[in-house]
């Protein structure tokens, strides 16, 4: 029964328009090599910058401004923003769902919360 609920959940996601927005700003921005490059630089310096901020790492003003710099050059390219907007847009849902699962199961994993 869950796993039926989980394969329909997966289905719906696969068939949201946010999803399959993405799915076409991906196969437009595939051909384009360059940007494509691009793209991936910023999401890796992002996800770098994402990190060290769970991890408790002082910000790193240069690298945030580097980053902003990577992310205007990129918006001047339409295909790499219209990619980098949609993959937003579904990541958004993705965290949304999986916050919403976790919620509906917080009880359960407070094993280690302190009292």
């Amino acid at each position: 029964m869950i796993y039926d609920k989980a394969h329909q959940l997966a289905g719906s996601l696969r068939a949201s328009v946010e999803y399959q927005a993405f799915l076409k700003a991906k196969e437009a921005l595939a051909p384009d090599e360059e940007a494509k490059k691009m793209v991936r630089d910023f999401m890796l310096k992002k996800a770098e910058l994402e990190y060290e901020a769970m991890t408790g790492k002082a910000e790193d003003k240069a690298k945030v401004e580097q980053l902003q710099r990577m992310y205007e050059l990129l918006a001047y390219n339409s295909k790499a923003r219209e990619f980098l907007e949609a993959h937003a847009r579904f990541q958004r849902i993705m965290a949304d769902v999986s916050k919403i699962i976790g919620e509906a199961v917080a009880e359960g994993l407070d094993l280690f919360a302190k009292d």
